[in-house]
């Protein structure tokens, strides 16, 4: 009898050791949505804030000399990205509530032709130990916020408080079209050819 137990014993601290590795590495998997994962709460207070930071994202992806190499031509290309733009909303990939290893805030972004792109990476992250993080969606017209809805998380602070989540939404939104759209923002990449020219003009 003495075997037996001996070996239910060494199976339970193995299935005990897997588990507690398992959670170390993924996290919690089981963590519920909750209500603050929906931003439903409507805060007309902050489009003059969301539209006031568009003018200065737009400002730091075509003219700030801290972002060097835009073409002319940007400015008036992220404008016109930007009226394309339905809406804006914020997600995070597990749940606010989820302990889970990166778990980054997503964005959803819907267009006026109908297209979604989703799971866009802000690099933000949102963790369950510390307060939910801040939801938005924004519902934009003519390249400009109309109507924003959060979970509320907002009214926890300070308005200047979420001026940084204002500016990822803007600027991972802005970088999306960058990716995809290289050459409307900065001049073509060089070349094989390009570069074998400036070889044989070199003296």
């Amino acid at each position: 009898m003495k075997k037996p137990v001996a070996t239910l014993i060494s199976a339970l601290i193995v299935i005990v050791f897997i588990a507690v590795l398992a959670y170390a590495f993924m996290g919690d998997l089981f963590t519920p949505r909750s209500e603050f994962d929906v931003p439903n709460k409507q805060n007309d207070k902050i489009i003059s804030m969301f539209n006031s930071q568009i003018e200065r994202e737009i400002e730091d992806h075509t003219q700030s000399v801290m972002h060097p190499g835009y073409i002319p031509e940007s400015r008036q290309n992220t404008i016109d990205y930007l009226k394309s733009i339905r809406s804006i909303e914020s997600y995070s990939r597990h749940g606010v509530k989820s302990t889970q290893p990166r778990n980054y805030i997503e964005l959803k972004i819907s267009f006026n032709n109908g297209t979604i792109a989703e799971k866009v990476y802000t690099s933000h992250p949102c963790s369950g130990y510390m307060e939910p993080c801040l939801l938005m969606k924004v519902e934009m017209k003519d390249g400009k916020a109309v109507r924003i809805f959060t979970n509320g998380q907002e009214k926890k602070g300070s308005p200047d408080w979420i001026t940084p989540d204002l500016n990822i939404l803007i600027d991972r939104a802005i970088s999306y079209d960058i990716g995809r759209n290289h050459d409307r923002y900065f001049a073509p990449k060089k070349t094989q050819r390009d570069f074998d020219k400036e070889w044989e003009d070199q003296k």
